[in-house]
């Protein structure tokens, strides 16, 4: 078994889907139905946060959180997107930008997401 495979949370994923609106054109947004999830949740440095919330008035009363979310090999597979959200111990994420996809070899191919609840 590989470290790629290991997992330490258990999440319940809304991955992104296409939706149409009143006038037919194309939407995407978080899917209705949660799927659960295995994956490798860890907490992600913020560099250059302090510095850009320096000058702000509104520091204290606003909080972040970002986490990375790597998922296990059998599942990177599944398109995710970046409308998705993630639930993880009661608290709603959303996906921050496009997938890390290592596609290295084989035996070390993975994808991180990071995920961001503000």
């Amino acid at each position: 078994m590989s470290i790629l495979d290991d997992w330490n949370a258990e999440v319940e994923l809304y991955p992104e889907i296409v939706t149409y609106d009143r006038d037919g054109n194309i939407m995407t947004k978080a899917s209705d139905t949660p799927v659960p999830m295995k994956v490798w949740l860890q907490i992600r440095g913020q560099s250059g946060t302090a510095s850009r919330r320096s000058e702000r008035q509104d520091e204290g009363w606003e909080t972040e959180q970002v986490l990375s979310m790597r998922l296990r090999r059998q599942d990177t597979d599944m398109e995710i997107g970046a409308q998705a959200k993630v639930v993880w111990r009661g608290e709603e994420y959303a996906v921050f930008g496009d997938v890390d996809r290592y596609i290295g070899s084989p035996r070390t191919r993975h994808d991180m997401y990071t995920l961001r609840r503000s």
